[in-house]
This record gives C-alpha cells, sequence and structure tokens, in this order.
C-alpha cells in the first residue's frame, strides 16, 4: 500500500483529497451523502455541499413559474435544508461546509472547487426532473471540461450499490490517446492508496475483426497497455489487461459488470473527444449507465 509521501504531491491531491465538493440539486443527497462521507473518511477530507439556484432561464416552463423575487426565500430553505443534512455529518468528527448561490451550475461549481481548493467534485446525474438535462446533459459535460480536479459522478445505475470510500475492484479504460499515461498513472495510485485490484480496458474497432492482422494489432495493443504499469503495482495490486472489439461504451460496461468494478476511472481530454472512435458520447453513455461511481479525470494535453 503506497503512503501518502510516496505520492507526488499533484497526485496526492488527486488520489487523497484534502477538502471534497458535493454538488447537489437537494434531492439527490439521500444518495450522495453515503459516498461523500465514506470518502471523507477514507481521505480525511473536509467536506463542503454546494447548491446552486438557476437564473429563470435555465430551467423548465413549470420551474420558471416560481416568481424570482422570491429567490433569498429558496436561498434560505436551500441552506436550512443543508445544514439539517450536514449536522450529524460534523457531529460524527467530518468538518463540513454549506455553499449556497445563484448562478449557472456549470460555471459556479468549477470556479468554487478552485476556490475552496477541492481536490475532486461528487455531483449526482440525475435529481428533479427540471435540472435532470443539467446534470446527465450540458452542465456535467461542462464540469468535466472545465473543472481542474477529478469528478466523481454517480449515475442512475450506481446510487443503488454500496457506498465505496475505498474502492477494491477499480476499472480503467485506457483510450492510448494523447495524454494516457497520465490518467493511468493516477488510477495506478489509487489503486495501490487503496490495495485494490485494478482491471486496464482498451477497445478497438470491432471493424478490425475482417482484417487480417488483428491478432499482432491486440498484441501491440496489450504491450503498449503493459508499459503503463508501474513496477511496484504487482506488490499490492492485482492487474489484469484487457482487450475488447466492439463499441467503446458497451464494452466497458460489460467490462465493469464483469469484474465488479466499484469504481471506473476515467481520462478525459477537455477539448478533444474521449475516445476518437466515438467522441464525447462515450463519457456519456458510460457516466449514465454505469452501475458503478464514475471518477473522471481531465487530462492536460501538450501540443
Amino acid at each position: 500500500m503506497k503512503t501518502l509521501g510516496e505520492l507526488t504531491p499533484a497526485n496526492r491531491a488527486l488520489v487523497v483529497p484534502d477538502k471534497i465538493l458535493v454538488a447537489t440539486d437537494l434531492s439527490d443527497l439521500d444518495y450522495l451523502v453515503p459516498h461523500a462521507v465514506a470518502q471523507a473518511r477514507a481521505c480525511g477530507a473536509t467536506l463542503a455541499f454546494i447548491h446552486v439556484i438557476p437564473p429563470g432561464d435555465a430551467l423548465s416552463l413549470n420551474a420558471r413559474a416560481i416568481p424570482w423575487e422570491d429567490s433569498a426565500a429558496m436561498a434560505q430553505e436551500a441552506t436550512e435544508r443543508l445544514e439539517k443534512v450536514t449536522g450529524p455529518i460534523r457531529d460524527s468528527g467530518t468538518p463540513c461546509d454549506v455553499i449556497v448561490v445563484h448562478g449557472l451550475p456549470r460555471e459556479k461549481i468549477a470556479w468554487t472547487a478552485s476556490e475552496i481548493g477541492a481536490g475532486r467534485i461528487i455531483a449526482g446525474t440525475h435529481g428533479r426532473t427540471h435540472l435532470r438535462r443539467f446534470f446527465l446533459g450540458s452542465v456535467a459535460h461542462d464540469i468535466l471540461r472545465s473543472a481542474e480536479v477529478p469528478v466523481y459522478t454517480i449515475g442512475p445505475h450506481a446510487h443503488e450499490a454500496s457506498s465505496f470510500g475505498a474502492p477494491q475492484r477499480i476499472l480503467h479504460p485506457v483510450s492510448l490517446f494523447a495524454g494516457f499515461e497520465e490518467s493511468a498513472r493516477i488510477a495506478f495510485d489509487l489503486a495501490q492508496f487503496y490495495r485494490a485490484d485494478i482491471t486496464l480496458l482498451h477497445v478497438l474497432n470491432r471493424e478490425l475483426q475482417t482484417q487480417g492482422d488483428t491478432d499482432r494489432i491486440v498484441e501491440w495493443t496489450k504491450a503498449e497497455m503493459t508499459r503503463v504499469i508501474p513496477q511496484e503495482a504487482g506488490l499490492d495490486t492485482h492487474t489484469r489487461v484487457q482487450v475488447r472489439l466492439g463499441d467503446v461504451a458497451e464494452e466497458v460496461l460489460n467490462a465493469s459488470a464483469e469484474v465488479s468494478a466499484d469504481l471506473i476511472v476515467l481520462g478525459v481530454n477537455r477539448d478533444v473527444s474521449f475516445w476518437p472512435i466515438h467522441g464525447d458520447d462515450t463519457v456519456y453513455q458510460i457516466i449514465a449507465q454505469a452501475k458503478s461511481p464514475v471518477l473522471s479525470i481531465r487530462r492536460v494535453v501538450v501540443q
């Protein structure tokens, strides 16, 4: 097991954050809170719950019927509700703050994470009907593209699973796209720190089945993936390497189920598609359908 001192300063903040920001629309607290508390205890982190009240033009027609002169009352109600939830968390020994602001969620969440020095953002991908598209669509997408820290998302099929503050089975899809070594390094640091098993997976286009050199390509791909396995990984971590042919999202979800992954770690490039052959829709499908939480790590691609 890696100690905190053995992690690089940059990776330590990503693997074992000091502060975790929990983005909530208030209807998702029942499944966000257990995950947030478990992670805070595993990391020794401080929690901060943020609720963003969007402007009227960002909501559905029904939601816009709310008189916006009552926005102060809405903020007060949100604050009281969050204080009620976070009180027991503080009493149990985990420091916990409450933040309620007005604005666009995709802007305020990323800005607040940077402002308070959060090392991770936790967000649910579904909630109230009129905000569902916010988190599962544009907001989740924009947070992944703009946040400087990993984003831990809990989709509609994942919140019923147990809360894993310390994952034991990690699946890391490897894109072999620019910057993949960086996110693989973080995935291995997570696995080693928590003594978790890790599966590296790359999905090739199924059209390769029609080519005569498929076996050669598969072996080359395995070699490239094996190259990122750190020498010390075998001491506390069991590593498996898989190469599959098919649809990326479908095979990632299948592999996750087969290895009973309790965490999927994705590397996400901010300015280009996550996966060359499918683009950002891959991330959307995985996050939306995964039966485990997904930790998305934004990679900086040096040109």
